[in-house]
């Protein structure tokens, strides 16, 4: 397996498991790769385009789709993958004629009956159409050529008792429970839902004590989930759980004194990012409920920030520069910051920068203001100065903190590869 390939695989497993922003950083990196070695990067932009449509941004799927078809040539499997994804695109956005059509293309393709992952594409868009017979019949043939793929026989187990369930039909030639009770633990995030559909799967065939067992370990689950506590304690234990045992939330629990001191010394460790001493990605997550709350009255705005060209700068002249560099351009960002947005460290190289009230043009002002000081930095050791990347995403009606990450991210990213120094916005991306 190539290393494309590997980070291919890499994403959808991440994004079956839910966690769909390691994904599309997988995927990104899979486009970068391809472009370096001069490859073909079709197939990431389809994967980008079928979770941006999972995630309820059909258009700027659409969009993904067909510049993913307009680079397949004449690869029979992207050309099919990218029609099944314009087919499902289309029949979202209600033209069910269009969609129809491309679906029918897509099915006169022998690759597709090949290819397990297709197979299982082809039946989610059955399943768009409420066609839940033939949704089933073809899960049941991806299940069949998915061999030594757990992780996909995990959600394809979930999705077969779904469909089955739907159809009212339970294979003979396909256990569906099984293959959900020996490949659950892969889904950590989605095991009420699996406890849940294991129920009504036995519930169908009588098996009503297993049935009970399986609705009573899904009740667990859900109880497990809604436990609240004060509303001061759970948010210490969410921004400690990373550093804190379970024994010194018990002692926060009961020092209700010290308390206060003790969350204040445990979040600059937890919350901080040691090299330029930012908040971290944790410490947004954390932010993000409340962000959210109030976009609907003012206007919210992400920044993805990408030192241009840093992989390279640590590759060729060694880490410690590279992360003096990443330290004065974190500094300068800092400088220029207002004083309540929310400034952090994505990572090594890459900073997010979360923007109230604030509209385009002042956005973009800030954002040249940034740009020149780094453009400044001491750089007579390095063939060209100091540039900073930006995509920028401003918050939509439906939007979670997930959705406008990726759109920050993918303009960043899109930004980038038009030159240095660009701020790209995310409807310029569509």
């Amino acid at each position: 397996m190539s290393h494309q390939q590997a980070l291919l695989l890499e994403g959808r497993n991440l994004y079956r498991q839910g966690q769909p922003a390691l994904a599309i950083s997988a995927f990104l990196s899979g486009i970068e790769e391809s472009l370096d070695k001069g490859e073909n990067e079709a197939i990431y932009w389809l994967e980008l385009a079928h979770l941006f449509r999972e995630t309820g941004q059909v258009e700027r799927a659409l969009a993904l789709n067909q510049y993913g078809l307009q680079l397949a040539a004449d690869d029979a499997y992207l050309i099919c993958a990218a029609r099944l994804g314009l087919a499902a695109d289309l029949w979202v956005l209600n033209k069910p004629a269009s969609a129809l059509a491309m679906m029918q293309q897509s099915m006169e393709n022998p690759a597709l009956y090949e290819c397990a992952y297709l197979l299982e594409r082809l039946s989610q868009l059955y399943s768009l159409q409420a066609e839940w017979l033939q949704a089933l019949v073809l899960l049941e043939k991806a299940i069949a050529l998915y061999q030594n793929e757990p992780l996909a026989l995990a959600c394809c187990g979930l999705a077969l008792l779904k469909l089955q369930a739907k159809a009212a039909v339970w294979s003979e030639s396909v256990d569906g429970i099984a293959i959900v009770k020996k490949y659950m633990h892969l889904l950590p995030n989605y095991q009420r839902e699996m406890q849940t559909e294991l129920g009504h799967a036995c519930q169908a065939l009588g098996q009503f004590a297993e049935a009970a067992d399986y609705f009573r370990h899904a009740l667990q689950l859900a109880k497990v989930q809604k436990k609240s506590r004060p509303r001061r304690l759970a948010a210490v234990e969410y921004k400690l759980r990373h550093m804190t045992s379970d024994i010194e939330i018990e002692l926060l629990r009961e020092k209700n004194v010290a308390q206060h001191q003790q969350v204040q010394e445990l979040e600059n460790v937890s919350f901080r990012d040691e090299l330029s001493g930012l908040h971290n990605a944790r410490y947004l997550a954390m932010r993000w409920p409340a962000l959210l709350d109030q976009a609907d009255e003012t206007a919210l705005c992400l920044l993805s920030i990408g030192i241009d060209h840093f992989a390279s700068l640590r590759e060729v002249f060694g880490s410690e520069l590279a992360y003096i560099a990443y330290h004065q351009v974190a500094r300068i960002l800092q400088q220029h910051t207002p004083a309540k947005a929310i400034l952090v460290s994505a990572g090594i190289g890459s900073f997010s920068l979360v923007l109230a009230g604030m509209d385009k043009a002042a956005i973009e002002q800030m954002a040249a203001c940034m740009q020149l000081d780094v453009a400044h930095l001491e750089s007579a050791h390095l063939p060209e100065p100091f540039s900073v990347g930006m995509g920028g995403a401003f918050f939509q009606q439906g939007d979670t903190a997930e959705i406008l990450q990726l759109r920050a991210d993918l303009a960043l990213f899109l930004g980038q590869r038009k030159g240095q120094g660009q701020l790209l916005w995310d409807e310029a991306t569509k």
